[in-house]
């Protein structure tokens, strides 16, 4: 039909400047971090200092639930608030977890599977330890580069 209407989606899209869901998301966080803030909750649940803005509070489940017991994800006395580059991805395998930890100033090389000083690794702020899950060698080989 020439000439009809926009969709209501559409209409929103164009007058939020963004989708409707992605608008409804960040409305949602914005209401809740207010509410942390007026009851004095917002404080990160790794590091203990104060969550400041809303675009830096995320939701974390303190102990971790995929792969132990699907509960766990639901279960409200599980869930905390951190800032969003405290709030680390923690998978468990069985009774492991898949991340390895080794002497201070060392990561480890997933192509490797070995430990090197930290100084062999490019930065990556979205891992849990700042750093890429390949050495530098590994990249530069083209062994890791997706990492």
């Amino acid at each position: 039909m020439a000439g009809s209407a926009p969709s209501a989606a559409k209409r929103k899209t164009e007058q939020l400047g963004m989708p409707w869901g992605t608008a409804c998301h960040r409305l949602r966080k914005l209401i809740l971090f207010a509410v942390l803030q007026r009851h004095g909750e917002n404080v990160c649940f790794r590091c203990g200092e104060a969550i400041v803005g809303a675009d830096d509070l995320s939701i974390e489940h303190k102990e971790p639930w995929d792969g132990r017991d699907v509960a766990l994800f639901w279960n409200l006395d599980n869930i905390a608030f951190a800032h969003r580059k405290c709030n680390v991805p923690h998978t468990f395998y069985g009774g492991r977890f898949k991340r390895k930890i080794g002497p201070d100033g060392t990561s480890w090389c997933g192509r490797c599977c070995a430990f090197y000083p930290t100084g062999c690794f490019h930065k990556n702020k979205r891992s849990w330890n700042g750093l890429s899950w390949a050495c530098k060698n590994c990249r530069r080989a083209g062994q890791g580069a997706t990492g």
